[in-house]
């Protein structure tokens, strides 16, 4: 039964990357995640990439699986800011998370990219 459900994991998580790719669909902003599955607890890094610009004022990197929530919000320095925003999610529970990160610019225009990862609980689900 539970390795059943890994295999269940293992596969939605490839057909999310597959579907969605690992970069971004947009120029201006691209999100990596690694691992896409892993092991409570577990640490991720989540990797921003944001194209220089001159109205790059924001970024905001999201991991949420609706019973646990972390955030970070960088400020950005235009297109003195650099390229690529590396965070590291420690000891984070089972769960499948959607992770995001939102780029705002001088006008408060957003462009938001999301990812699903999931983290498996010692049982085997998410």
């Amino acid at each position: 039964m539970m390795h059943s459900r890994l295999i269940l994991a293992i596969v939605t998580t490839i057909g999310l990357i597959t579907a969605g790719g690992e970069m971004a669909a947009t120029e201006k902003l691209s999100l990596h995640v690694t691992p896409n599955v892993s092991s409570a607890p577990s640490t991720v890094m989540v990797k921003a990439t944001v194209a220089k610009d001159t109205d790059n004022r924001w970024l905001l990197i999201e991991a949420d699986s609706g019973s646990f929530y972390r955030s970070s919000a960088i400020q950005l320095d235009g297109d003195k800011a650099p390229s690529v925003t590396e965070i590291r999610l420690r000891n984070l529970p089972g769960g499948q998370y959607g992770v995001s990160a939102v780029l705002r610019n001088s006008l408060g225009e957003e462009i938001t990219v999301r990812r699903t990862m999931i983290v498996l609980s010692r049982f085997g689900e998410p």
